[in-house]
């Protein structure tokens, strides 16, 4: 298949712009740009449960994102999006329960679909792209939000070098040779319900 981008252009997109993409409009672009976590709820309310004194302000996420069409074998078209995004993003590390920044650096790719059910029906097995439900006002902060959360670790664990053997040692959470404490007393699993799953795992 060959690649449309003979209407490719640069665009500014601002805040107001980003909840509204007209990606109807059969026009392929290309807009990147800074976006605080402050302009973005989803993330700004995650994160200020878990710090409540980070900067939401002056921190935030990288983005950049690009539309293309595709021309398939049959003369019908597809169209695209790219976006990739960075960020440094804040976590409680499961083995010392110290907070620290996760540094998250992605990329996702995107087919438009015209209706629901075809964005349903998309292959799970396509682990190149999903579908998406194009629109003449599409959201691409709800977009990114999404992106980053499902992006985020499920156990954040800071570098072992960076761990504080001090917590560890106190929380019972093990050392940074073994990640987790062996035989850890009731209290500490509650504060930690990963050491509960692995107790389940290991006396089933």
């Amino acid at each position: 298949m060959s690649l449309k981008n003979k209407h490719l252009q640069e665009v500014t997109l601002n805040l107001a712009h980003l909840r509204k993409v007209d990606f109807k409009s059969g026009q392929s672009f290309h807009s990147k740009g800074f976006l605080s976590f402050q302009d973005a709820p989803r993330l700004a309310l995650e994160i200020q449960h878990k710090d409540p004194h980070f900067d939401i302000l002056q921190k935030g996420l990288d983005w950049e994102v690009r539309t293309w069409i595709d021309e398939q074998a049959d003369k019908t078209h597809e169209q695209r999006l790219s976006v990739h995004i960075k960020l440094s993003y804040p976590l409680e590390c499961q083995r010392c329960l110290s907070l620290y920044e996760e540094a998250i650096d992605f990329s996702s790719q995107f087919l438009f679909k015209d209706t629901e059910d075809e964005v349903d029906n998309f292959p799970l097995e396509n682990d190149h792209e999903d579908a998406i439900l194009n629109s003449h006002q599409f959201d691409l902060i709800e977009l990114f939000e999404d992106e980053v959360l499902l992006s985020l670790p499920l156990i954040p664990k800071h570098a072992i070098e960076l761990c504080h053997p001090e917590v560890i040692l106190v929380t019972g959470l093990g050392s940074p040779d073994d990640g987790f404490a062996q035989g850890a007393d009731d209290s500490t699993s509650a504060k930690n319900p990963f050491l509960s799953l692995k107790k389940l795992k290991f006396d089933a």
